[in-house]
């Protein structure tokens, strides 16, 4: 899918994501720790379940189990130099889940490594670690490169330099805080500056994903939707975590979840889904939500 492409889709509806996919997957028996790239290897039969479910349930676009398959936090896991392998499973596995019901997007998330004063990366290494990603995403054949979870905006920016590079449809979302002045990052960038610094990137949709709360998240897109004049993505977390032996467990009602969304889509927002905790029945909502609202 090329960004025009996706520019005339948006602006003749709201598209749905799906929800998350780490906290699924430890529900399936992921274990704790365990990278859920692995799963692409070890597990593709449950990677499938957990993306069939969401195309089931409504999505317009599934992510593929590729949050953390860039070179560093491959290498991290294990997975050293495997980073083409890895991506293409992934994209396979989603591909064959949704069929021709739903969008395939290469997800993209933080690479771990941290730029100065915090760290010591250079932007040039984190650079390269995109390009391959993302170079490994198209070759794939992903309709769309899903950047995620950001919280710097100078690494936010080289994941979209790269991405957008391959040709594909690029959509971006930082994740905020909400504090007394306002909504940053934990690095400290700001919510409307950042994300007007990554559509002026080249991303053709910005917005806010994890770390809040759904009716926390729609007052940041009430307020981005008040200066940012692209597409708003949303895909808060379904409420807050608690801790159980078996994992995190979440405390939102899918319903009241559902309800947010449907507002933060009246808000401005054209791509909206779920991040940590939500589940295939939050998103089956979601749908029943969104086409209530523009039948």
């Amino acid at each position: 899918m090329r960004p025009e492409e996706l520019r005339a889709v948006l602006e003749r509806r709201v598209l749905l994501l799906d929800g998350g996919m780490g906290t699924l997957l430890m529900a399936a028996g992921l274990e704790r720790g365990r990278a859920p790239e692995w799963w692409n290897i070890e597990r593709p039969d449950r990677v499938e379940a957990a993306d069939r479910g969401y195309a089931e349930a409504g999505s317009d676009i599934v992510h593929a189990n590729t949050f953390g398959a860039n070179p560093p936090k491959l290498a991290a896991s294990d997975l050293t130099g495997r980073c083409r392998e890895v991506n293409a499973a992934a994209v396979a596995i989603c591909r064959k889940a949704c069929g021709s019901k739903a969008q395939v997007a290469g997800d993209v998330g933080p690479t771990g490594l941290l730029l100065a004063p915090v760290g010591k990366a250079s932007l040039d290494e984190i650079r390269e670690a995109y390009r391959e990603q993302a170079a490994a995403l198209a070759e794939a054949g992903a309709d769309l490169i899903s950047i995620e979870t950001q919280y710097d905006l100078r690494e936010a920016l080289a994941a979209v330099e790269a991405s957008v590079a391959t040709g594909l449809a690029v959509i971006a979302s930082m994740t905020f805080e909400s504090r007394k002045r306002g909504s940053f990052t934990i690095m400290g960038d700001p919510l409307v500056p950042s994300l007007l610094a990554l559509s002026e990137a080249g991303a053709v949709a910005v917005g806010c994903n994890c770390t809040v709360t759904s009716p926390v998240m729609l007052g940041m897109i009430e307020e981005a939707g008040r200066s940012v004049n692209v597409p708003l993505v949303a895909q808060p977390n379904a409420g807050q975590p608690r801790m159980t032996p078996q994992g995190p467990a979440y405390d939102a009602a899918p319903a009241q979840f559902a309800a947010d969304l449907a507002a933060m889509a009246k808000a401005g927002a054209r791509l909206v889904g779920g991040c940590c905790g939500t589940t295939p029945e939050f998103i089956r909502l979601v749908r029943a939500a969104l086409d209530t609202a523009s039948a």
